[in-house]
């Protein structure tokens, strides 16, 4: 019985290990996205750089700006090639099955290990009352 319990807490205990790395795959890409949506950038071109505006918050005074509704319309085409959408979605979409995979092996080695505790408190608790019986 021992040996069972032993190799079933290090199963439990490398399935939450494997989920917690899975989980942080994800949430590095989660944060690089972010930073690249967030924060305004410089593009190295033939004729010099180009300061471009955070994809998410554009600086609607730019000089460049003609009228414009999206992002595409109002920064220079140097900008929109460098941060596609496209490109950041496919990023996106890529975390998300680690994300999945590492929140149900941490959660499965989680509930392994809880009813482990459980268990052995379990037979604790009936131990004692037999004892407490047999008295």
């Amino acid at each position: 019985m021992e040996r069972f319990e032993e190799s079933f807490v290090k199963k439990a205990e490398v399935r939450r290990r494997l989920g917690m790395a899975l989980l942080m795959v994800a949430g590095l890409v989660w944060v690089v996205l972010a930073f690249k949506l967030v924060k305004p950038f410089e593009v190295e071109g033939k004729y010099g750089s180009t300061q471009c505006d955070s994809v998410l918050f554009p600086d609607r005074d730019a000089p460049y700006e003609k009228e414009a509704d999206t992002y595409e319309e109002g920064q220079p085409d140097v900008c929109v090639a460098e941060r596609r959408w496209t490109e950041l979605l496919a990023w996106l979409a890529g975390s998300v099955p680690p994300a999945v995979a590492g929140a149900v092996l941490w959660t499965s080695g989680s509930t392994a290990l809880g009813l482990r505790a459980y268990m052995a408190e379990h037979r604790v608790a009936v131990a004692a009352a037999a004892a407490a019986k047999k008295d």
